[in-house]
């Protein structure tokens, strides 16, 4: 039998090693796609289109919505929003006042937000 080669891994890593080099003390993070790996197999995926970039990453327990992981402060903005929004304790609060209190709340997290090299994995 001859094999033929899928040629899976076209992704060059001159890109990465830039980021690295220009950003050495920036951690790195992997993002995966659900789309790689969302069944129950419990075996490796391969993620053949690969992405780098710089990004940020909320790196503290949050209540927000603790089954994420957030890369994006405008989605994060948004979920707290809606949780604060549920809240009985603010819901007789002018828009101004609400906005008050939700950059009060995003205030506690500044410190919290990363720098990272980020390695986006996908299918």
């Amino acid at each position: 039998m001859k094999f033929k080669p899928l040629n899976m891994f076209t992704k060059q890593t001159d890109e990465l090693k830039a980021l690295i080099a220009e950003h050495p003390d920036y951690p790195i993070v992997v993002l995966c796609s659900y789309e790689v790996c969302a069944d129950d197999s419990f075996c490796w995926w391969l993620a053949p289109c690969l992405s780098f970039f710089i990004g940020e990453i909320l790196d503290c327990e949050q209540d927000i919505k603790d089954e994420v992981t957030y890369v994006d402060r405008d989605k994060f903005e948004e979920d707290l929003q809606d949780r604060l929004a549920d809240d009985e304790r603010y819901e007789n609060l002018s828009d101004a006042e609400f906005d008050n209190i939700v950059k009060a709340e995003l205030a506690k997290y500044e410190p919290y937000w990363k720098k990272v090299i980020v390695i986006r994995a996908d299918v």
